[in-house]
């Protein structure tokens, strides 16, 4: 269903749908662009901050394989760590390869759970988010169905104030 939002002063009208925002929920997670630009900062700012430490691991994860693989040739054979600074802190610390990926899995799904989650409920409430910010720049809602009227008032939390009085 579409909603119209019209601004009593200048008469633009802008139109949304009511329901999930399925562009966002496809789109949301590549670093919250598409957040940004409809105008939802905080949740954009979340999904960012969250795709970029997803991807960070990736890259550290990734260094950490291939700098492991040039100390360790061999699986089976032991080998004198190699001059690189952080080989050394890794040798010293004594961490293992199995105790990193077992660290870069649980990590990478929790954080591919949580940008899913998130990027679900973002969608679910997007429109809803977008309309309110229409509302505070001046638009009103365009619904001379009463029905229609009871929904939004329902699912968005309008008020009668919220609504443009049509003259017949």
């Amino acid at each position: 269903m579409i909603i119209e939002l019209r601004n009593e002063e200048t008469g633009n009208v802008k139109k949304i749908s009511h329901g999930i925002n399925w562009f966002l929920l496809i789109t949301a997670p590549i670093f919250g662009i598409t957040l940004f630009k409809n105008k939802l900062n905080r949740s954009g700012f979340i999904m960012l901050i969250a795709s970029a430490l997803f991807v960070l691991g990736i890259i550290c994860f990734s260094v950490f394989s291939s700098s492991y693989a040039s100390l360790y040739p061999y699986a089976g054979e032991q080998v004198q760590p190699s001059a690189s600074f952080v080989m050394q802190i890794y040798y010293l610390l004594d961490i293992d390869y199995e105790d990193v990926l077992e660290f870069f899995l649980v990590s990478s799904a929790c954080l591919i759970l949580f940008i899913s989650c998130f990027s679900c409920f973002t969608a679910y409430n997007a429109n809803k988010w977008i309309a309110e910010n229409y509302r505070y720049a001046g638009y009103k809602v365009i619904a001379p169905n009463t029905l229609v009227r009871s929904l939004l008032k329902k699912d968005w939390g309008l008020t009668d104030d919220d609504f443009i009085e049509e003259s017949k």
